[in-house]
């Protein structure tokens, strides 16, 4: 069960002193992800992915734990 090292990058340079981040650990809940930075993810997942995601393909809770943003755009990782 890998992540894909740019999301814990990117959350780690989003909230610098959040310290380590467990896969279920609730993104939102902890302030590490906030509005401004799901934006910014998607866009991430985006570019990783190379294809455009429909904002209408997704929900708050598919960003709300690593584990669910790897198995939701990642599963070949889970």
């Amino acid at each position: 069960m890998s992540v894909p090292a740019f999301i814990t990058d990117f959350l780690h340079r989003k909230c610098p002193d959040s310290g380590p981040i467990g896969e279920d650990e609730d993104l939102v809940l902890t302030g590490v992800l906030n509005s401004m930075h799901f934006v910014e993810l998607l866009y991430l997942i985006e570019s990783e992915l190379d294809t455009e995601i429909s904002m209408d393909d997704v929900s708050s809770a598919d960003f709300r734990t690593i584990a669910r943003i790897r198995n939701r755009f990642f599963p070949e990782a889970a």
